[in-house]
């Protein structure tokens, strides 16, 4: 369960920031990483979904970390909503500009 959450964050994560993000900031180099230390954790998850019947600590910990990835997924989509708003901000000025011109 955890681990299909942290897949949709990372899923949402890639596409905010190849489409987005990455080339206009250029972290493109921290964004391989990031995904990179994502699959890892992936992995880990994978093993802990297992022994979370059988040990309540992990059990705790991925409750945790199940809501710390909801919490990083609203924040990409803010960061998302925000970046299609200074899109449509800027397609209004051009857009204006270019009417002003004729």
């Amino acid at each position: 369960m955890a681990e299909a959450v942290l897949e949709l964050v990372l899923n949402n994560l890639n596409s905010l920031i190849q489409k987005e993000l990455g080339l206009f900031l250029g972290f493109d180099q921290d964004f391989n990483s990031l995904s990179s230390l994502l699959t890892t954790i992936k992995a880990t998850l994978e093993d802990a979904e297992e022994k979370q019947f059988t040990d309540r600590a992990i059990k705790d910990w991925l409750l945790k970390l199940k809501d710390a990835a909801h919490i990083l997924d609203d924040i990409l989509d803010e960061c998302a909503t925000q970046v299609l708003e200074m899109e449509c901000k800027g397609l209004s000025h051009k857009l204006a500009s270019q009417i002003g011109d004729l």
